[in-house]
């Protein structure tokens, strides 16, 4: 019995594509974004016998990232990708699918005197904005948008009680729980979403936005108010539903993961009561170990 090729594809990595949109009012728009190009196609020969008459070449796909940006806002890295996409199978007859992957950095605009500058730019937000592009020759396209590292944090009304080894729990026994519970703590967490079009048209900018502003108002509630967190997965869940109204019709489901990211307070510390802090206010950044916890919502169909 002998090996065979089972799957084979190449592309090119951190192609990052900075582009200066400029408006006759003399203000600028800014758009960076790192893309990755996979090609899939009638090329095995490359592989078995080391013949090179079907590659295109990977500094071919990188020079085809910067030319297309020369025709493209770059406003939607969805519809960055799809143009990137379209090219690659129009161009190229033996091609037979090709994914294009975006992440777009978090340019915003610095104010001076309370005023938006028209071309003076600043990094005002930790996440990343991102969407994939797979498409095949004689079929569909799939679209999927996502957001990363959109860090969040709310100093009360998050609780974490009743866990198994606790009374009340499914099991209140556990000779290695040594957790103890918490009325009132932390919460916060590094956002990372993807979510599926349900079109290949769907107004893709505008549902970013709204997924964004959703995850956002859901977590946090009423700006005074507040809302309990019991259950860091309830929250999780929650943020997706939200999302999912927000998009309807557009986006067809949602993947969430929202690790922990740890502030244990001061009195956590091996150390002499005296010590502590007695107003519970200082805290210790932890980076690890961390919960890691996952879910992905989808909308309903209607049954026919």
């Amino acid at each position: 019995m002998s090996g065979y090729l089972a799957e084979h594809s190449y592309g090119k990595m951190k192609i990052r594509v900075f582009k200066v949109n400029r408006h006759p009012s003399g203000r600028h728009e800014v758009h960076e974004v790192t893309v990755r190009t996979i090609l899939w196609g009638d090329f095995a020969d490359s592989w078995t016998k080391g013949s090179n008459k079907k590659m295109v070449a990977t500094e071919t796909q990188k020079n085809t990232v910067y030319q297309l940006a020369k025709q493209h806002n770059l406003e939607s890295v969805e519809e960055f990708g799809k143009l990137i996409a379209s090219h690659f199978l129009n161009k190229y007859n033996w091609i037979t699918k090709v994914k294009v992957t975006l992440r777009e950095e978090p340019w915003g605009r610095i104010k001076v005197g309370g005023q938006d500058h028209h071309h003076a730019f600043t990094k005002t937000t930790s996440e990343t904005r991102f969407a994939e592009v797979v498409k095949s020759r004689g079929g569909g396209t799939r679209v999927m948008g996502g957001i990363e590292d959109l860090i969040v944090l709310k100093t009360t009304q998050s609780s974490f009680e009743c866990f198994v080894g606790c009374k009340g729990a499914h099991v209140e026994e556990d000779e290695w729980t040594t957790l103890k519970e918490a009325k009132d703590r932390i919460f916060s967490t590094a956002v990372k979403s993807y979510w599926t079009y349900a079109s290949d048209s769907a107004p893709f900018t505008e549902c970013y936005h709204k997924v964004k502003a959703a995850f956002l108002s859901t977590f946090a509630g009423d700006a005074v108010k507040g809302v309990p967190s019991t259950a860091a997965q309830q929250s999780q869940y929650d943020m997706c539903l939200a999302a999912l109204a927000d998009n309807n019709p557009h986006i067809a489901d949602i993947s969430i993961t929202t690790p922990n990211l740890h502030y244990n307070p001061l009195s956590s510390l091996p150390t002499p009561p005296s010590m502590h802090a007695p107003n519970n206010d200082v805290f210790i950044p932890i980076d690890g170990p961390s919960g890691y916890i996952s879910s992905k919502a989808a909308l309903r169909r209607a049954k026919m």
